[in-house]
């Protein structure tokens, strides 16, 4: 019998390689074979291409699997096994090359450049000789701008005094204070800091005012990077109720009490899901979501939107403020249909698209910052359309059973009471929670279903995804979270929000009239109670406002004039006193000749300078 079966094998195989090798003879085969290896190189390189750790090897072993079965079992010789096993692999590419080609032409254009454009891009440094006049101005004009500039430097030493001091001291020891000290467009620093140190040394809040070291009162439109939503005195309160909770437990971790208990319940109500786990920061929450859904869903990518920031872990930065790019992450363009597209084909492979709701405030654009105003350049508004778009998406994921992550760090509680689910009437399959969300201390939420909250495999013992933290649960922070979502759930704060949302249209209304009626080329757009400064003619020193500002009592963060915000706190009384000094900042920045007509092409001017930096890089001519 087993002889038989052998002879039988044997006949079959013998019959197979001589159908093989006829239709080999008829096609000519044996006489391309270069052209053959050449293709699979090709070929090869494509389905490899960003991801060749991952897939050369597993490539590589099914060609050579193919070539011991074509030339041992199959008898065929090297030159047919070659032009079959290229077959083959030309069959497998075409839908996996499709999908590549389609991902690329959906994908943010930085994600595809950022990579060696910031190998190439230097630094470099406009001379005090030209920083007056780099816009073609005439000498008059460059005179009043050095002497504006001369000016409010010998005014801040006497101002700032103590601030300016405890600012040098502390940037010998924190590379953050250094890096945020630098607000302007990078040419123009080198001068800038020079002349001026806009660094704030906090002694207290009062209402919606700081006040410095040297008793120097500034109305704060930072908000504390997102946090600030209630208002400082608010979370003085929350902060003292929670210890008054917390002080008895002391520094007890690990442990579940009735103030955990109750945050859970809260929670529950707030995002719509059963599950809360609990972490120490809005990235931390992040990488706790992204890990979940990469986990319970068995798949490796994740999708996020161009420009969108998802706190600084190097697994969730595609573009810039990374130096290691991840190669599990795939960086669309928002609003787009191709993306929607590319998620549904590639719905095997992504495990979920992380949203943050804030980019509709500046759609495919990094946030808006002062240090990248090169002149009137800044993008920014609410976008027609994002809540149509965000209920698209959602019915996207869901036909692709891909996870839909809203990231509401940033937008949790500041857009509404529940966050950009509330305000676009959109539910996404798991929700992270920051900044505020802890009353006024470090905190990080996610809520999710069982289902993609589970730490481990119900059937694979091993297979655990381990996502802990050793302060998430804080007695503290959960006792001041706890007084944070009682006030949240109150008719007052309801209320509070529409209050003010008509307050900072009214202010947005009236402040862009008068800058209008006094020729400024100023504007200011909102989302909610995010808003920014826009510029309406073109000018190298739009930037040098924010200094101005800080002068005529405004604070801002290291952003400048990019993004700034309201709180809840704020009254009708506070906007106007604002729009005062607005006004007086914009009276020094026209009398100090700064918002004067460029007299030479700007755009012509930053290609010059850039270019010739870029060509000394390249060439090792810099210093």
């Amino acid at each position: 019998w087993l002889k038989f079966c052998s002879n039988g094998s044997a006949f079959v195989l013998e019959g197979l390689k001589a159908k093989v090798d006829e239709a080999m003879s008829q096609f000519g085969m044996e006489a391309h074979t270069g052209f053959f290896l050449k293709s699979l190189a090709v070929i090869f390189f494509l389905m490899t291409f960003g991801q060749i750790g991952q897939l050369a090897y597993c490539w590589l072993m099914t060609g050579g699997l193919l070539w011991w079965m074509l030339t041992s079992l199959v008898g065929l010789d090297q030159d047919d096994s070659i032009a079959v096993i290229a077959a083959i692999f030309f069959l497998r590419a075409i839908p996996w090359v499709g999908k590549r080609i389609l991902t690329i032409v959906a994908t943010y254009p930085l994600a595809l450049s950022f990579k060696y454009a910031s190998q190439i891009l230097p630094k470099y440094t406009i001379d005090e000789a030209e920083f007056f006049s780099c816009d073609g101005a005439s000498e008059e004009v460059a005179a009043r701008r050095k002497a504006s500039l001369k000016e409010l430097s010998e005014k801040w030493k006497k101002k700032y005094p103590k601030c300016q001091e405890f600012s040098i001291e502390l940037k010998k020891m924190i590379s953050d204070l250094r890096f945020t000290s630098a607000r302007c467009f990078p040419a123009f620093n080198s001068v800038v800091q020079k002349y001026l140190d806009p660094s704030m040394a906090l002694d207290r809040t009062e209402g919606v005012d700081v006040v410095d070291f040297d008793g120097n009162s500034s109305m704060d439109i930072s908000g504390s990077y997102g946090v600030n939503v209630c208002g400082y005195e608010k979370y003085k309160e929350f902060i003292e109720d929670g210890w008054k909770v917390a002080k008895k437990q002391g520094l007890f971790l690990g442990s579940l009490d009735n103030t955990v208990l109750d945050n859970i319940s809260r929670l529950r109500k707030v995002s719509g899901h059963d599950e809360v786990s609990f972490h120490m920061s809005g990235t931390e929450a992040v990488m706790c979501a992204v890990r979940v859904a990469r986990f319970n869903t068995k798949k490796p990518l994740c999708v996020t939107f161009g420009g969108a920031y998802h706190g600084w872990w190097d697994g969730m930065q595609p573009v810039a403020g990374n130096e290691r790019l991840p190669q599990d992450v795939l960086c669309l363009k928002d609003m787009n249909n191709l993306s929607l597209t590319v998620i549904e084909m590639r719905a095997s492979e992504i495990a979920a698209v992380l949203v943050n709701p804030l980019q509709c405030f500046h759609l495919n654009q990094s946030p808006p910052s002062d240090p990248v105003l090169s002149s009137n350049n800044r993008k920014v508004g609410p976008t027609a359309g994002y809540k149509e778009w965000l209920h698209k998406l959602q019915d996207t994921c869901k036909r692709a059973g891909v996870v839909l992550i809203f990231d509401e760090v940033y937008t949790g509680f500041r857009l509404h009471p529940r966050g950009a689910q509330g305000a676009y009437d959109v539910k996404a399959d798991i929700v992270c929670y920051g900044k505020t969300l802890g009353g006024g201390l470090p905190i990080g939420v996610v809520c999710g279903p069982k289902e993609l909250m589970a730490r481990g495999d119900t059937k694979k013992a091993a297979r655990v995804n381990y996502v802990i933290g050793t302060f998430a649960g804080h007695p503290f922070v959960m006792a001041s979270m706890n007084a944070f979502l009682k006030w949240l759930e109150t008719p007052e704060t309801v209320k509070s929000y529409e209050t003010m949302h008509k307050n900072i249209d009214s202010f947005i209304e009236t402040a862009n009239a008068k800058f209008k009626e006094k020729g400024y080329p100023l504007k200011l757009t909102n989302w909610f109670s995010v808003w920014s400064m826009l510029y309406t003619t073109p000018g190298r020193y739009h930037w040098l406002f924010q200094y101005f500002l800080k002068d005529a009592g405004v604070n801002l963060s290291w952003v400048g004039t990019g993004r700034l915000l309201f709180s809840l706190e704020w009254t009708k009384p506070d906007y106007d006193r604002l729009l005062e000094r607005l006004l007086t900042a914009c009276e020094q920045m026209q009398k100090g000749g700064w918002w004067e007509e460029p007299k030479a092409n700007i755009k012509a001017k930053l290609g010059i300078e850039i270019g010739t930096a870029v060509f000394k890089n390249v060439f090792g001519l810099t210093g």
